[in-house]
């Protein structure tokens, strides 16, 4: 990386350390527990109500997730392979919670039949890049025209969704054998083994654009070998699992050379610049440690370097993106967070590129709430915060009114307390952005307009509406609310 800098290609965009605080947002919000309750329009029972309705849609094959009810200009009526994982593993998590028996039978039926949908796409006569490939047509044949391919995490999404679901199916006294023939020796075993032989080599990033050494690929990588490793273990396969522990102590190995010290951030990438990213920042990272951290310590989502990274990622879109500074509280004078996007140098406006054309993303911005709720749920957990000289800039924009120093500060300090609620607060800030900009009915688009703030980009991405269902199960998880999860899946069954 040192050697990349010499070369100049590119470094941190200017962030003053002395930057002031856009707001001192405190504690959990009472509007944000309305919008994200678990009752009758909502934003969290509206958005599970149009997740589902994007899962096996009139005509397409069992088992498929269509992006986006967006046919034309642009056209996302595909099943990406990544976007049919992180929803199904929405539909995972619904299934652990669940009380009522025909929830739980429901969402199991829809998890084995994507896992049968899986098979079918592992074995398509016409795969251009083996397992890598993107994406598939709503019948679930694979797309071969032009596109940016192998997309490697894909497989590796696939497969940590599907173990949640094994691991919970046999907790609650499902047949072990069922999961064996349907889930570990159907697409599960062939994915992982996919994932340890390919998980170093080139591959094109979540956003499709660039061929390279991925963050979030390294990272989901890394937690799907490790899982598949104790689970193959479970099914009775100890040379697979030997082989999947091999190759995820080799991904863990490469981890921290993603970390930039001069520019205090994980990179998104390792390698020279490319779509002029000079700033070497992507919500990618933060989508990783979401996606991608295996509760093991490695990149947890309290980790200085990683809320190092959140902070010159959210400086660098305030900078950005004209909405951060024109519309800093809504209309009840209700703190507004920083918009999101992909990353500071976008220019893809939702249907093709114009210069500056880049856009704040709704799953940007609730990944981003989603990890303040994580980080602050963590530092509770750990009933310690530890502040150090990498995450000190973090803490001293965000909670400015803990007045924290490098040292570490036990629960019962005011500092402590202070400071996790700010993460609270700002957790509820990012969620307030996104009840702001999408408005009454629920529907959320994949992108609002970095000018004006209205909907643009997909209509109904499904992304966007895992992303607040995820993030509104962490707000609820933060808060202590042990029913919250269950009443969110048992809605709309008796």
């Amino acid at each position: 990386m040192k050697l990349l800098l010499l070369l100049g290609y590119g470094v941190l965009p200017s962030v003053a350390q002395s930057t002031p605080p856009r707001t001192v947002p405190q504690g959990l919000a009472s509007d944000i527990t309305t919008y994200l309750a678990t009752s009758a329009g909502s934003q969290t029972t509206l958005s599970k109500q149009f997740m589902f309705a994007n899962i096996n849609v009139p005509g397409a094959a069992n088992g498929t997730v269509i992006a986006a009810q967006s046919y034309t200009a642009p056209n996302y009526a595909y099943n990406w392979v990544r976007d049919a994982s992180l929803t199904m593993d929405v539909v995972q998590q619904l299934y652990a919670a669940a009380t009522l028996q025909t929830a739980k039978n429901n969402y199991s039926s829809m998890l084995f039949a994507y896992a049968n949908a899986r098979v079918t796409e592992q074995n398509d006569p016409n795969l251009q890049t083996g397992l890598g490939e993107p994406k598939f047509n709503l019948d679930n044949s694979v797309f071969t025209g032009p596109w940016g391919r192998p997309q490697n995490d894909g497989p590796a999404t696939a497969a940590i969704t599907l173990m949640e679901f094994a691991t919970t199916y046999i907790k609650y006294g499902g047949s072990e054998d069922d999961i064996n023939k349907s889930i570990y020796l159907g697409p599960v075993k062939t994915d992982l083994l996919f994932v340890a032989a390919n998980w170093s080599s080139p591959s094109f990033d979540i956003w499709e654009e660039e061929s390279s050494t991925h963050f979030y690929n390294h990272l989901v990588s890394h937690k799907a070998l490790s899982m598949g490793a104790s689970f193959a273990a479970t099914m009775g396969d100890s040379e697979t699992s030997t082989t999947l522990s091999a190759a995820a102590s080799a991904v863990a190995q490469t981890l921290p050379s993603f970390w930039d010290e001069s520019r205090a951030i994980i990179d998104f990438q390792i390698g020279p610049v490319q779509k002029d990213k000079t700033s070497y920042q992507d919500i990618a990272v933060i989508l990783g440690i979401i996606h991608g951290y295996n509760n093991d310590g490695i990149y947890s989502y309290s980790n200085d370097q990683v809320l190092s990274t959140a902070y010159h990622l959210c400086l660098s879109f305030q900078q950005t993106y004209p909405i951060a500074t024109s519309q800093t509280v809504d209309n009840n004078g209700g703190a507004l967070g920083i918009p999101i996007g992909r990353y500071p140098e976008d220019v893809y406006n939702g249907d093709g590129t114009s210069p500056n054309g880049g856009n704040p993303w709704f799953l940007a911005t609730a990944a981003m709430a989603e990890l303040f709720y994580r980080a602050a749920s963590e530092i509770n957990d750990a009933k310690t915060l530890t502040v150090t000289n990498t995450s000190l800039a973090f803490y001293n924009y965000f909670a400015p009114n803990a007045n924290l120093t490098v040292t570490q500060y036990a629960s019962s300090t005011a500092n402590f307390v202070t400071a996790v609620a700010s993460l609270e607060g700002w957790g509820d800030a990012f969620m307030r952005l996104i009840k702001f900009h999408g408005g009454q009915s629920g529907h959320l688009s994949e992108e609002y307009d970095r000018n004006t703030g209205y909907e643009t980009g997909a209509a109904d991405l499904t992304w966007s509406y895992a992303s607040v269902l995820t993030a509104a199960l962490a707000r609820a998880e933060l808060s202590g609310n042990s029913s919250y999860a269950g009443a969110l899946a048992n809605l709309g069954f008796s």
